[in-house]
């Protein structure tokens, strides 16, 4: 009995084990500098909109090329510094891009002319951009980088859920000064995680990225298909969640109740990452990919077409965040695979902001042609083109490397 009892709580441990980080200062090092500085902007982007327009007098149009502009931004800085991230101090780099969006989101509360709002705007993405290349390639050099690209979408969901409630007051209460203040704020808050953020990789991932076949250069075939499965995945996401509102609108929800399903959902998407972190790489990389992007493809095609469901729309809508936090876990784990010395994943990060910042205009275009159907249609297929992308960087992957993050999971 004792030794079933000791059995049972070896098995609980190991379970624990497993499900908390193996470097905890890395970790949310890393998360702070993709998730809380990187891709930032991209998450209060709705609030950043709003408080321009109503607060300057801004059409929807100059809003959101801001927007664009600041999105692009984060895009080329993290495009910059890829080819060479694996040589670069990462800790510097992320400080020297959190200091730069700082300034800029200072700069920009000021009363500015719409031209040199744009540039600042532009800048502050550019130091998001160093930042969220430095925290996502130390996702490479992790000793598990499955766990690690878990925990770290479990910190974006925690921020997410915060900021949210933060920007949605803020920018009603203080226009737009108010909201670029609030992004100072915050970037230097989550900045001072930035100190447990690894300079360079260990001795031990150096040798390990000289000596692997798997460390594919930045523009190989590998690279390519990774950054375009990446800016593919996000491209599709962002299709169905620039018109959410408008969908819920249109089943007959009112503006309040689709912000009470949204922030659901964003509760609700703590599951994705802690599922991601409990499986790690127990079963590969292959079936959770492919089960990540065809069940995330599957949510943003039924909201797509759920205009004439209630129930379906609210099904779906509160899947969103779960299937996409469990996909990008499983992805950014994949890309940080391909390439030990984290220039695959660093400007794939990049390719994900890239893919919100087009997908706004390209889903647009498509609605005036043929409605939330034709959308759909569409969707469906860039799924199916961010699989095939995935699957072919899977195929460039060594089994052997495969194997060794299920021994290294398991030990």
């Amino acid at each position: 009995m004792n030794s079933l009892d000791n059995t049972i709580a070896d098995s609980k441990n190991g379970l624990l084990k497993d499900s908390l980080p193996d470097d905890w200062p890395a970790t949310l090092g890393a998360a702070a500098a993709a998730y809380g500085i990187g891709m930032l902007s991209l998450l209060v982007l709705p609030f950043l909109i709003g408080a321009t327009m109503s607060s300057l007098g801004l059409s929807g149009s100059q809003a959101g090329w801001l927007g664009s502009a600041e999105l692009l931004s984060v895009t080329l800085g993290s495009f910059i510094v890829a080819p060479w991230i694996g040589r670069l101090p990462r800790r510097t780099l992320a400080m020297s891009g959190a200091a730069l969006a700082i300034a800029a989101n200072l700069v920009s509360m000021t009363s500015l002319s719409y031209e040199l709002l744009m540039l600042c705007r532009a800048i502050a993405g550019l130091g998001c951009g160093l930042a969220l290349a430095a925290g996502n390639a130390t996702v490479a050099c992790s000793k598990n980088p499955e766990k690690m690209a878990a925990h770290m979408s479990i910190f974006f969901v925690v921020i997410m859920v915060a900021l949210m409630m933060i920007f949605a007051r803020v920018g009603d209460m203080y226009g737009y000064q108010g909201s670029y203040g609030a992004l100072a704020a915050t970037i230097a808050v989550v900045s001072l995680l930035l100190l447990g953020l690894p300079q360079h990789p260990s001795a031990a991932v150096h040798a390990e990225a000289a000596a692997g076949t798997n460390n594919k250069q930045l523009f190989s075939l590998a690279g390519i298909v990774m950054m375009l499965a990446m800016f593919c995945f996000q491209m599709r996401d962002t299709m169905s969640w620039a018109f959410v509102e408008r969908i819920g609108a249109g089943v007959g929800y009112s503006s309040a109740e689709v912000g009470n399903l949204l922030s659901l959902q964003a509760v609700l998407g703590l599951l994705g990452p802690v599922i991601a972190t409990l499986m790690g790489s127990r079963f590969g990389l292959k079936m959770p990919v492919i089960i990540g992007v065809l069940g995330s493809g599957l949510v943003t095609v039924m909201v797509l077409l759920s205009t004439d469901s209630v129930a379906l729309y609210t099904a779906t809508v509160s899947l969103i965040s779960i299937s996409y936090f469990y996909s990008l876990a499983y992805l950014t784990s994949l890309a940080a695979e391909l390439d030990k010395d984290g220039r695959i994943v660093a400007a794939s990060g990049g390719l994900l902001i890239a893919g919100s910042a087009v997908a706004p205009v390209i889903s647009g275009y498509i609605l005036d042609a043929g409605g939330y159907v034709l959308m759909g249609w569409v969707a469906a297929g860039v799924v199916g083109l961010t699989l095939l992308c995935a699957l072919i960087a899977l195929g460039t992957l060594n089994n052997r490397t495969l194997r060794s993050a299920n021994t290294n999971n398991k030990a």
